[in-house]
């Protein structure tokens, strides 16, 4: 498995604290259960011993009172008393044996025999003593047994909780090696989401985390390049657009310097053109400073605006190039509200472009409700626009086919747009070649108040 290098000392701590827990929990087991057979085979022996010492004292009364001498009922009450696990002997005054057999017993025997509190049964009579002694020996060959299949029993569950625990560590480690892995990648710059496995629900909240961490690096770095890529293509076309009346008003000015323009007439036609291509850059500078403030997050103040008010306002700065050719109406005064600034300067751009794009055509300007939303929609009965116009008609310097017709910065739309999605509005624009262009601006009403 991949993890054998990889959390190699983990798994192999893991692997073996599996084996020490299953070690303890067996002797835990064996050493109770051993210690419980064993107290109750002393408190049975105890009571084997007891039962015999009690027969030999009653055997000893009777002989004594029948004038038995030792010697003379001895082997009698050892036939009569020998049991399993007991050994009955006699022993006179010079301890002599005089029935049975004091069969000597192991310093191992004697040792358990203490801790777990066997003892023998001594009856003292004229002449001697009759002794009731448990078989120690017998017992520590019954322990013998028990150990030897205690034991191996024991080594087969240790070996056998080693393989599972091998098993469980490497089905715990191989979420995190995969983890680990894709997080590798992460860190090699390949944000692509790695498939992982999910089976392992102990372990699922951290894949389903690295999951989220790959999905969100992934469109945060699309994100970066598409933000990237637009900022080069800004500039580019900014710079392009700068170019042209910076390159005109710097020709111009080498006329002048080398004297090539010498007439007054001449030298008034030169200050006029390089003023209105100032004029010209000025308007694309203040245009970029502005879409560059729509485009920062943050920074929209929301007000209170009279929709109808304010494109009565935006009417009133473009008169001097509309020549009356606006035809504003609204029905009642819809309330939205938004950034007075930025709203204004879109409904102006919309308005501009119309009067721009479409020079001969009355432009119709209505203000009204649909629903939930305020409304503003200019229409223009000028040349129209084809699909491909109309789907690039947002972005920025893009003027069209009708370009070259129409002076401007190709900002105009694109300001609106981003004005109108500030506040969650939308703009759409509805044409068809030869057939004139609607533009339909749609606003978030002011909640009534109580709402």
């Amino acid at each position: 498995m991949r993890s054998n290098t990889l959390f190699a000392g983990f798994a192999q701590r893991l692997t073996r604290g599996y084996v020490l827990l299953a070690f303890l929990l067996i002797v835990g087991v064996a050493g109770t259960t051993t210690t419980i057979a064993f107290l109750q085979y002393a408190a049975s022996l105890n009571d084997a011993v007891s039962t015999t010492g009690h027969r030999v004292d009653q055997l000893a009364a009777s002989a004594q009172a029948r004038h038995q001498s030792l010697s003379q009922y001895a082997p009698a009450i050892v036939k009569d008393a020998q049991r399993p696990r007991i050994h009955v002997f006699v022993r006179n005054e010079q301890h002599a044996i005089v029935a049975g057999h004091d069969e000597p017993v192991s310093r191992t025997a004697e040792i358990i025999g203490a801790v777990l509190g066997i003892h023998g049964h001594v009856t003292r009579v004229p002449g001697g003593i009759i002794i009731v002694a448990p078989d120690l020996d017998g017992f520590t060959h019954f322990l013998a047994f028990y150990w030897s299949i205690t034991l191996p029993v024991g080594i087969l569950a240790i070996l056998a909780a080693w393989f599972v625990g091998r098993r469980i560590t490497r089905n715990a480690i191989e979420p995190l090696v995969d983890v680990t892995h894709a997080l590798r990648k992460i860190a090699d710059g390949d944000f692509t989401p790695q498939p992982l496995l999910h089976s392992n629900t102990e372990l699922r909240d951290l894949t389903g985390a690295y999951d989220d961490v790959a999905y969100r690096l992934s469109a945060a770095t699309a994100e970066r390049l598409r933000n990237e890529a637009e900022m080069r293509q800004f500039i580019a076309d900014a710079g392009h657009e700068l170019r042209t009346p910076l390159t005109v008003v710097m020709g111009y000015l080498d006329a002048l310097q080398q004297g090539v323009v010498r007439d007054p007439d001449g030298i008034s036609r030169v200050h006029e053109t390089m003023l209105a291509e100032s004029r010209r850059m000025r308007t694309v500078i203040e245009k970029l400073i502005f879409l560059a403030r729509l485009e920062r997050k943050g920074g929209l103040r929301s007000e209170p605006i009279d929709l109808a008010g304010l494109g009565q306002r935006a009417v009133d700065a473009l008169q001097p190039i509309a020549a009356g050719r606006i035809r504003y109406t609204h029905a009642g005064a819809p309330a939205i509200v938004g950034d007075d600034a930025e709203l204004y300067e879109a409904m102006k751009n919309v308005l501009e472009n119309a009067l721009k794009y479409a020079p001969d055509s009355p432009v119709r300007f209505t203000v009204d409700s649909d629903g939930a939303y305020a409304r503003a929609t200019v229409a223009d009965e000028g040349p129209g626009m084809d699909a491909v116009d109309i789907e690039h008609a947002f972005d920025r310097f893009y003027r069209g086919s009708a370009r070259t017709q129409a002076e401007g910065s190709g900002l105009g739309l694109a300001i609106a747009k981003r004005a109108l999605d500030r506040i969650g509005g939308s703009i759409a624009i509805q044409s068809l070649p030869g057939q004139g262009t609607t533009v339909v601006m749609r606003f978030p009403r002011q909640p009534a108040v109580g709402n």
